[in-house]
């Protein structure tokens, strides 16, 4: 199995994906009369993901596409990852994605990318 970001197929078998914790919220308050604050709490909130890989084509018109592919998908919706592991990843926000210079070597082109995932709880 591949990994596949809702119908955007990661060719490649080997990627890192490094998930942070979540974040909890708070609300800070004080009141007069009262010695210290009172602290709110506002429960788990978002927590990112961090996928780093390397995209491959045969070309580099086929490289864009597929770059083209992924920033389609930076669209303010939720999106879901589903990694070769079958860990499944859904309610994802694509905050960042990123590349780097491709590079040609033998029968493909190829180039770095990173995707910054804000997983909405």
């Amino acid at each position: 199995m591949k990994a596949v970001l809702d119908e955007v197929i990661f060719n490649e078998e080997s990627f890192e994906l490094e998930i942070k914790s979540p974040q909890r919220d708070a609300i800070q308050r004080s009141a007069a009369g009262l010695d210290g604050q009172i602290n709110i709490d506002l429960g788990l909130r978002a927590r990112k993901l961090i996928q780093k890989g390397e995209l491959r084509a045969k070309n580099q018109k086929e490289l864009g596409q597929r770059i083209d592919a992924i920033n389609e998908l930076i669209d303010g919706n939720l999106h879901i990852l589903k990694c070769p592991d079958g860990r499944i990843f859904e309610n994802l926000l694509i905050e960042e994605f990123q590349t780097g210079a491709s590079a040609s070597g033998g029968a493909q082109t190829s180039c770095q990318y990173q995707i910054i995932y804000k997983q909405q709880g």
